[in-house]
Parts: structure tokens; sequence; C-alpha cells
């Protein structure tokens, strides 16, 4: 491997006015903006619809995107990788392996070729420590286009490990940014870290912590999201909370407290400091897009709720599981999942999040007469997918 200092781009590549005006041409909507400007409201035959205040491109998502449409510029004469998805959304993806950069996650690649002469875009999820330490061996340039959320995140994944505290991440444990963060707890020796998925994990490890339990049994148990060489009668006495920080943010809290009230338990009042520490780091734009949607659910009486974005996309998931508590809703990947006025193709509200999850189609989803729908969509779905959603809706009720 060679040994050379690679370059590594982390605040752009200087060629954002040349990219501007394909990213507008690839991402843009003016209906959408039409509709931000009426007060989020369309109206349109028989339809009327809401739009979420807070929906789509995030900054950190805008940014991923952006610096990679400025790589492929910057280095025509170059091959132009991703380490896999820059973000969870097949329409992007689809548009960025058109404009020639190539995936490392695809069989047909060799990540171990990869030399000083290959340009490297780490996703907003981020790497690994492992995976950025081969890349940096390798000598690749890379373009760093990890969020400043998942950056916040693994700060205080690190400081745990320094303090001799386990990460424990509340996460999808084969997400990228998942895998990303927990690998930060292994930079320091002795870093420990736990994956827990949901309150029903959470609250088997707290039951551990307050009582103990059969220790093989816990770890066959989690086997797949604990670090190597993990001891729960040992790794679990001093605890750190942190999230993938597209987890649905009430839930993310809630486990926050169950940890903090079986550290209680366990140790008293007196000795809480000792043993825990939680911090926010819950991202701002999901929070916000989280709020938003409940805010939309709480003021309008709708008919539906659509949501919009990649079915292995945990941000536009959660959104989904929001809605779907209040109203009919229906998870959608793209705009020609609305087939018809009679039938649309989702995903069922709940199932796994994965790229390749199953469609249901369902019949009669479309009311007749006078209808009122709600719309949102996940962090990593642009304007124009939104707008032709707006496009379709309106096609479907303007007899």
């Amino acid at each position: 491997m060679s040994k050379t200092q690679p370059l590594i781009f982390r605040k752009g590549l200087d060629m954002k006015e040349a990219v501007a005006g394909e990213l507008a041409a690839a991402y843009h909507s003016t209906l959408v903006d039409e509709v931000r400007a009426s007060d989020f409201r369309f109206d349109a035959g028989r339809l009327t619809l809401h739009l979420a205040r807070e929906f789509g491109f995030c900054y950190g998502v805008d940014r991923a995107v952006d610096y990679a449409y400025q790589a492929r510029a910057r280095f025509p004469g170059r091959s132009v990788f991703l380490t896999g998805e820059i973000i969870h959304n097949p329409h992007v993806n689809d548009r960025l392996r058109a404009a020639g950069i190539r995936f490392l996650s695809d069989p047909s690649e060799n990540r171990h070729a990869l030399g000083p002469d290959d340009v490297v875009i780490l996703p907003a999820f981020g790497v690994t420590v492992n995976e950025m330490l081969r890349l940096t061996e390798q000598g690749c340039t890379l373009v760093d286009t990890t969020c400043g959320s998942v950056l916040n995140v693994w700060k205080n994944v690190v400081r745990y490990a320094q303090d001799g505290f386990t990460a424990v991440i509340h996460g999808k444990v084969r997400h990228e940014e998942t895998r990303a963060t927990a690998s930060q707890a292994l930079k320091y020796p002795g870093g420990r870290y736990l994956v827990v998925l949901d309150r029903d994990e959470a609250s088997m490890v707290c039951d551990y912590i307050e009582r103990g339990g059969d220790r093989q049994a816990f770890l066959a148990r989690f086997a797949d999201a604990v670090s190597p060489g993990f001891d729960p009668d040992v790794d679990l006495r001093r605890v750190g909370c942190a999230n993938q920080t597209t987890m649905l943010m009430s839930e993310s809290l809630e486990i926050g407290e169950m940890f903090g009230r079986a550290i209680r338990a366990r140790y008293g009042d007196a000795h809480v400091a000792e043993h825990f520490r939680a911090f926010d780091t819950i991202c701002s734009a999901t929070q916000e897009r989280q709020d938003a949607v409940e805010a939309l659910l709480a003021s309008e009486p709708l008919d539906l709720m659509i949501v919009v974005g990649g079915y292995n996309s945990s941000n536009t998931c959660n959104l989904a599981r929001i809605c779907a508590a209040h109203v009919r809703t229906y998870h959608i990947a793209d705009p020609d999942c609305l087939v018809s006025p009679a039938h649309i193709r989702h995903r069922p509200i709940g199932a796994p999040s994965t790229a390749n999850a199953p469609e249901t189609l369902s019949s009669d989803w479309l009311p007749s007469g006078r209808v009122v729908v709600g719309l949102t969509a996940g962090a990593s779905t642009p304007n124009n997918i939104v707008g032709q959603v707006i496009e379709t809706l309106e096609r479907f009720t303007a007899a």
C-alpha cells in the first residue's frame, strides 16, 4: 500500500458555482416553491394538500450531494468512487451513477485496488475508523461529506471511551451510520459499545443493569450488537447514551431516561454521575421534520398522509411511523408508486428498513369527492420528487 499522505476535502472543492445549474436542474421544483409561498397549501380540483413545514433535503444531505457533484467536476479524468450510497434515496444515487461515479459497494468493484489516482467520496453517514484508515493508507484523494450531526455524536462516543464509559447507541446495528459511530468507541484501549434497536432491547439491557442475569444468554441475544470481548457484568457498570441521528427522537430520549433510571436503581442517586452520562445527540433536522409532521397532524383534518422517501431511509420510516399513529398513511419511494387513483404501491409501516423492502399494492386508497392529503418527505428526498408527487395527486383528483 502507498504511504502517500492523501488529500482530504472537507469544505468543498471550489466548484460550487460550476455545479449549481446541474443540481438545480436535477433536484429543484418550482411547484414546491409555489406551495411554500402559499402557506404550504395546494388547492386544485377536489384536492387540498397540506405540506409539512419542514421536509425533504436537510443541510447535511444537500451538502453531501453538492460535494459529490463538485468532486466529479473537479476530477474529470480520474475514477471517482463512493464507498456506498451517499444517502438513502434511490433517485439521487441513480443520478450519481449516471454521472459516472462508481460505488465501491457494488460487487464488481475492488476496494483493495484503489490507489493515489483514485478519488473516494465518504457518504453523509460517515465510514468506520478501519475503512478510513485503509483509504488513507491507499493514498486516495478523499472527499469527506460526513454530516456535522454525525460528527457531534462521534465526539461524545470518543469521550465516553476516553473516560471508561460504554457507549450505548440507539440505532440499527447494520446501518452505515451506526457502524461508523460504534467504531469510534474502539479508537481507545478498552473502548466498548452496545447497540440497542428499540425500547424492548433497551429494557432487556436495563433489567440486566439492575438485577444481573444470564451472561451467556445476554451475549447470544446481542451477539452482533456489541464490541469484541464485551462483558455485560463489567461493561454495563458505566454507560453513556448516544444515538443514530435519524432515529425517532421521542424513542431516543425515552431510552436515555430508561438507562438513567436503571443506573439510579442499581447504584443510588448519589452515584449516578459516576455511572451514567447522556448528551443530546438528536439531529436538529431530524427533530424539525418530526416536529413539523406532528404539528401538521394536530392542525389539519386529513383523509390520508403520504410520506415520500427511500425504504431504507431511517428518518423517512420514522416519519411514517409518526403519521400512521394518527391517520391512514402510505410510505412511497417515488411518484411512480402512485399507480392510479385506484392503486398505490407502498411500504407497510413497521416493516424492516431495507433498500429492497417488499412493497404492498393497495386499492381504493384515494377517497372520492373532496380529499385532504398531508404530505412530507424524508431528509434524503429532493424537492423535484416532492413536486412530482403533488403533480400526480393533482392529475388524479382533477375530475
